[in-house]
């Protein structure tokens, strides 16, 4: 048997070249980041609301607010997931569930402004705080996916199941934290 020697620089150039192209041709499916906007949006608008008011309805609003975000955020996955047969290290944590910088920061900044505009008794300026969380999510996704698919090695990075466990108890605690102390 005549074995050719392999040569292990080019196929790492092969395989590079490889993720490249897999990357470039991934799709995501229609609707994907204004899906995750508009859930967020009405995530942050129900929390503050909820917030707000700690009575039966305003604990109601933040729940079904949450179990929105929640529902769009795996229906977007499924078909993503569907649509391209692949699974992308970073999408769930990154784009969907938000804990990349940008993200975190849209989505922190208008609970917040939302939050204040319901204690000054502002609704408008909650519902606007809510519309420019949502919006400032959505592009964030938008923004990680277009780095991801011109970089993919350098924007694979996904935080552990432990990692999102503990960010989510933290949430849901911060939130309980809230509503006992209203």
């Amino acid at each position: 048997m005549n074995a050719v020697p392999s040569d292990p620089a080019a196929e790492l150039a092969a395989a590079e070249v490889a993720r490249q192209r897999l990357a470039g041709a991934l799709r995501l499916p229609s609707w994907f980041h204004v899906s995750l906007g508009v859930a967020v949006a009405l995530q942050i608008g129900s929390a503050a609301y909820g917030l707000g008011d700690p009575s039966g309805a305003g604990l109601l609003a933040l729940v079904a607010g949450c179990l929105l975000f929640a529902v769009v955020a795996w229906v977007q996955v499924v078909r993503f997931r569907r649509l391209n047969g692949v699974r992308v290290n970073g999408l769930v944590s990154r784009a969907v569930l938000g804990t990349s910088t940008w993200s975190s920061l849209a989505e922190a900044g208008g609970i917040g402004a939302a939050f204040w505009a319901v204690l000054e008794d502002q609704p408008w300026l909650a519902a606007l705080a809510a519309l420019a969380g949502g919006a400032g999510y959505g592009l964030s996704a938008h923004l990680w996916w277009r780095r991801y698919q011109a970089d993919p090695a350098g924007h694979a990075r996904a935080e552990s199941g432990a990692t999102l466990l503990a960010y989510g108890v933290l949430a849901v605690g911060g939130l309980v934290l809230l509503v006992v102390l209203r």
